[in-house]
């Protein structure tokens, strides 16, 4: 399944980052995937702000896990390691970033800091539905 590319930028790193805003692509995620590619990404877009939750189920490497708000901030970075089950940032957030373990250490990518998203994935409807 090929999914629409970004490219994000945190701090001075740049992300080429797969989007997953489907129900399928959020469900897959990295699982099966034998590595990710260098300064490469997944992010999860979620319909409106919440604490999300996500697993490593099948998933074969370690990541870093950046969870951020709606505005792009980063709330919350988790190392997940593979097989790891229900974890999430414990506060609400719109998007989950995922990138390679260390990659966050690398760049000096912190709580705190922001990730520029896309102006496609900003404008989308933020309230929760219902």
């Amino acid at each position: 399944m090929a999914l629409p590319v970004a490219v994000l930028t945190v701090r001075r790193a740049r992300i080429r980052a797969e989007i997953a805003d489907t129900h399928l692509a959020k469900m897959l995620g990295l699982m099966f995937r034998r590595r990710l590619a260098r300064n490469a990404g997944l992010l999860l877009c979620f319909r409106w702000t919440a604490n999300h939750g996500i697993h490593m189920l099948n998933v074969r490497f370690p990541l870093d896990v950046l969870f951020l708000g709606a505005d792009g901030r980063i709330v919350h970075i988790h190392r997940a390691v593979p097989g790891e089950w229900g974890f999430s940032a414990g506060q609400p957030i719109r998007y989950v970033l995922e990138v390679n373990a260390g990659f966050c250490r690398l760049h000096g990518i912190r709580a705190g800091d922001r990730c520029a998203l896309p102006a496609a994935l900003a404008r989308r409807n933020t309230s929760f539905p219902g």
